[in-house]
């Protein structure tokens, strides 16, 4: 890994692309880092403060570009 630059992996997102390596489907994978850890019962919600509607957006931005481009996917609305 250090070959290629990598410093680390997230290995619920190593699965997902390796799945779709093996199904030969395109997947994107979007990760919040925060610096903190869920530590304590309800810890893993980190708020505003720390990005998380901000990656949401980042996220429906994404989403919202891929239906774009493909005519047969569903329609994503903004709750």
């Amino acid at each position: 890994m250090l070959d290629k630059g990598l410093l680390a992996v997230e290995m619920e997102a190593a699965a997902l692309y390796a799945f779709a390596a093996a199904r030969d489907k395109p997947v994107m994978c979007f990760a919040h880092v925060t610096n903190q850890m869920g530590r304590i019962d309800g810890d893993f919600e980190k708020g505003e403060a720390d990005g998380t509607v901000d990656a949401l957006a980042v996220i429906l931005a994404a989403a919202q570009r891929l239906i774009e481009r493909s005519s047969d996917a569903p329609v994503i609305s903004q709750a």
